[in-house]
């Protein structure tokens, strides 16, 4: 919502501008796979928080920047650094303090608090920005985001009593008699033992055997191309509207509204799938269809209420896509695993973030309309339910039982 007031005071393109706030979530989701080691190292709760303090400077800065550059640095790096462990280590707490069905519920609460925001962060925004100037607004913004440090001081850890070394299992080398005369050879391989014992265990920390599962591509996919589809409507959405001759405070107004959708079948389908009425690969099959129907038919929707209605059905179906998205993690990937499993899926979605800001701004400089831009979103959104009906059918036959 700020884009427009920001590109007049700086008189920049709308490209420039869209690719900066895209790339604060593409930088983000490039550090993700840090989020899991850094955790298990530094515990879960002082990392969220002093993610909440990065995020909350970073925008402070961003406030009283005197030219684009500077935007861009202070949101890039601070923001996005701040933003990508809070993200990541959050949504891994839910999942190892939940059972596979009950993280479907928890989910799905969870991620009311998106829905929550897109309600009131709109009008709230646009009053900031109506009476202190997009400068007040983002400071405003940075002092709700410190919350964050409170959230993250509210995390309960998870005992480790358990996953301690006991030291009593520990028994001695016996000492070799021909130990002299093979001591060169015991270096060499001692060597090579701890190299390849260090790698072994980067590897574990970073969880690089995720690259076998091929549920994770599947899943992988799936994330990388909700979350360009949702930046890019984010960041031009209301553009959008306001091209169309929409007043901002009427466009804001939609989003509000759209966001009513966002909240109410994020809860409704997590509840469905909490008492097993409907599995998460099926709930996330049809709602991926529709979030692509919703964009396909944009170009179509001349007035207000039918672009407000659109945007509801799309909010409705990609509220649930997320929510189903991590609940899928945990099914076929495991909870040991999340915290790896969402940073790798945010590093491969952030090399390609970038077109969720550059490519409808580019569109648009070169053609004077979203439309384009829409439709393109639309048809790679439904791609992904080729690999997700691939995926069902597969699981669907190994779990018969065979003759």
């Amino acid at each position: 919502m700020m884009l427009g007031e920001i590109q007049y005071e700086f008189s920049s393109a709308t490209w420039v501008l869209g690719t900066i706030f895209a790339l604060v979530e593409c930088v983000s989701d490039l550090l993700a796979p840090i989020a899991g080691p850094l955790g298990r190292r530094l515990g879960t709760r002082s990392v969220v928080m002093v993610g909440g303090v990065m995020v909350t400077a970073g925008l402070i800065i961003a406030s009283q920047a005197s030219s684009i550059v500077q935007i861009a640095l202070s949101m890039n790096i601070l923001l996005a650094i701040g933003y990508c462990v809070v993200n990541v280590l959050t949504r891994a707490a839910l999942g190892q303090h939940f059972d596979n069905k009950m993280f479907a519920l928890a989910s799905g609460i969870a991620y009311t608090g998106n829905s929550l925001s897109l309600v009131t962060q709109p009008p709230l925004m646009q009053l900031f920005i109506d009476t202190y100037g997009w400068r007040g607004a983002m400071l405003l913004l940075s002092s709700i985001c410190f919350h964050l440090v409170v959230c993250g001081a509210l995390l309960v850890p998870l005992p480790t009593g358990s996953g301690a070394i006991s030291t009593t299992t520990y028994t001695p080398l016996e000492q070799s008699t021909d130990q002299t005369n093979d001591q060169m050879d015991e270096d060499k391989r001692g060597t090579r033992s701890c190299l390849k014992s260090f790698c072994q265990s980067l590897g574990e920390s970073f969880g690089i055997s995720l690259i076998k599962d091929y549920n994770f591509w599947i899943i992988t996919f799936i994330f990388v191309v909700n979350r360009v589809n949702k930046g890019a409507w984010l960041i031009y959405f209301v553009p959008h509207a306001v091209s169309r001759g929409i007043a901002n405070n009427v466009a804001a107004t939609m989003v509000t509204a759209a966001g009513l959708g966002y909240l109410a079948t994020s809860l409704l389908v997590s509840l469905a799938v909490f008492k097993e009425l409907v599995s998460s690969t099926s709930a996330m099959l049809v709602s991926i269809v529709v979030v692509s129907a919703s964009f396909l038919i944009e170009p179509w929707m001349t007035s207000g209420w039918m672009m407000s209605a659109n945007a509801c059905v799309y909010m409705a179906g990609m509220g649930t896509v997320f929510g189903l998205g991590d609940v899928m993690v945990k099914e076929f990937i495991g909870f040991e695993r999340m915290a790896n499993a969402f940073g790798w899926m945010g590093f491969i979605s952030g090399l390609f973030r970038f077109f969720s800001g550059f490519v409808p701004g580019w569109i648009y400089d070169h053609s004077g309309s979203y439309d384009a831009a829409f439709v393109g979103l639309g048809a790679v959104q439904l791609v992904t339910a080729f690999p997700l009906l691939w995926m069902c059918l597969r699981n669907s036959r190994c779990s018969k039982p065979r003759p």
